[in-house]
This record gives C-alpha cells, structure tokens and sequence, in this order.
C-alpha cells in the first residue's frame, strides 16, 4: 500500500509543487496580504496550478512510457515505466484531474485571464516535451515561460497591476534555474550519459552554460535592483526610513545568487533536483532575512497603523 501511494506522488510530481508558490507573488508584492478575502481564490488556484502541472506530467507519462522502458535511470524512478502504475490507472487520473479542473473553473473561480493561464501553462509544457526540449536555448526560454504564466495567473485572480520589471526577474530566476539545472546534468552524468537522457544535451557544454549563468545571474541582480529602485523611488532624496530595509535586500538577493551558483557547481545533484537547495543553511539563513526585510519595506506603513492602534 504504501508502495503505492508513493508511485502515485511521483506519477503527479508532488514533489515539484513548489514551482506554484508563485501564485502568490502578486499578492505579496501588491501590499495586499492582510486582504483575507483573496485567500480562498488564491489557495484554489494554487491547487489547480498543481493540477495542471500534474496533468502535464501524466500525459508526458503516459505518452513517453514505451521510450522510458528502454532507459536504465528512467526504467527506476518513473512508476509507469517501471510497472508500478499501470497505464490505464494514469489515465483514470487523468480524467479525476481534468473533471475537478473543468469544475472549479466553472463555478468556483470563473476567471477568463487565470483560465487562459492554465491553458498556457498547459500548452507550454506540451509544445515543450513534444517539440521545443530538442532545440538548445529555445528549451530553456519555454520552460521558463512556464513560471511567468504562474505569477500572472495570481496577479489575474486578485486583478492588480504589478511591475513588468519584477515579471522580468521571475522569468530570469526561472532561466538562471534551467540553465544550473542543466550544468548538473552534464557534470554529474557525463556528456554521454547525459545525450542518452536527453538529446539537446548534445547541443550544450559546461563551458558555454556558464557563460550562460554569469549572464543570467548578472541581469537578474540588476533586474531585482532596478525594480526596487523604481518601485521605491530610491533616486530621490531623502530616503525614508522603510527604504533602508529594502536597500539591504540587494546584497542579499547578490549573496543568495552567488551561494546557489556555488552550490550547483560543487554539488551538482543540486541543480539537478533544486528543492534541494531550500535546505542549505546559507540560503535558509539568507532567504529568511530578505523576505523580513521586504515585508518590512512593503508593509512599514500598515505595520506602524497597526502598532498605533494598539
């Protein structure tokens, strides 16, 4: 029994649902988190932003099967591959996702913009594993695509307007992510190993992707710190007393991009599986105080109204 339900959390990559938190970026970022009423609309999406996600990877499942058998590493870790789930159980999972898709969209959040969203993310992760994961570079600009569509479809739910220049650095967080993930997958399998895994590794070389990750890695700090900038008006003399948390925010959003490209270096198991990463002290540590000093900075005026009434 317990067999499977494991097989079964890894037919629905449970494990990747981490990718959705994004849905609750525009919530944070728009200063409006103590709005309570956007709480069941936006946890309902989260779900349904994991449905999607684990409808792709059923399909993906379900359609690679045959191909997966004949590949050592994906004979052990893919339970339809390995016979743990038979095809016809995937499929009937499929149908229990799509029907509690199709009704939570209809009546429980009939949002036209976050309904598009799901079906981009959908067509996206579909267009990916059937066309676009065997050209180099294009691969990793749709796969990031992938996590654009996630924050925008919170910013719908909630319709608010959010900075372009912070979408701009999710979609480079997202490309800053593929491309380590891919420098994991070369050095910890080899350049061999890795073509059999995947084929556009043929097209890829360490040194070319850390070409790739410096670039990416630079334009994503000065992105974050152009938005902040921008966002708090930080040209502009005096700075008040909440933009001194958001100025400490930029070293430490530097440190944490340099500790996650320190890590997947020496540890490339990292990058290839990077939930792993949250449990790094460094970026525990790290990532704890920029999101105190944000909320700090986001949230000083009604923070200061609160204590007052007090």
């Amino acid at each position: 029994m317990t067999s499977k339900i494991r097989s079964i959390v890894n037919l629905l990559r449970i494990r990747q649902y981490y990718k959705n938190i994004l849905i609750f970026v525009g919530l944070f970022f728009s200063k409006r988190i103590f709005d309570v009423e956007l709480y069941f609309p936006l946890i309902l999406g989260f779900i349904l932003l994991c449905c999607a996600s684990s409808f792709n990877y059923i399909i993906n499942d379900i359609g690679d099967v045959e191909r997966d058998k004949k590949h050592p590493e994906k004979l052990k870790k893919k339970p339809l591959a390995s016979g743990d789930l038979p095809v016809y159980f995937a499929m009937l999972l499929l149908l229990i996702i799509s029907a509690f898709m199709i009704f939570s969209l209809v009546f429980l959040i009939p949002n036209i913009s976050f309904i598009f969203m799901i079906i981009l993310i959908i067509l996206t992760g579909q267009l990916y594993n059937h066309f676009f994961k065997n050209y180099a570079f294009i691969d990793i600009s749709v796969l990031s695509t992938g996590y654009l569509w996630r924050a925008l479809s919170g910013v719908f739910i909630i319709d608010e307007y959010i900075s372009a220049w912070l979408f701009l650095a999710i979609f480079e967080i997202a490309m800053f992510l593929s491309i380590a993930k891919r420098k994991g997958d070369l050095m910890f399998l080899g350049k061999d190993k890795a073509v059999e895994h995947k084929k556009v590794y043929d097209q890829y070389s360490l040194k070319l992707l850390d070409q790739f990750h410096v670039m990416i890695a630079s334009s994503l700090f000065m992105t974050y710190s152009l938005y902040l900038i921008f966002k708090f008006n930080l040209f502009e003399l005096p700075i008040i007393l909440q933009e001194y948390g958001v100025i400490f925010t930029i070293p430490i959003s530097l440190y944490l991009i340099m500790r996650y490209m320190y890590l997947t270096s020496s540890k490339p198991e990292i990058a290839r599986k990077t939930e792993k990463a949250f449990f790094d002290k460094g970026i525990i540590i790290a990532g704890f105080f920029l999101f105190v000093l944000l909320f700090y900075s986001f949230y000083y005026d009604k923070i200061v109204t609160f204590l007052l009434v007090r």
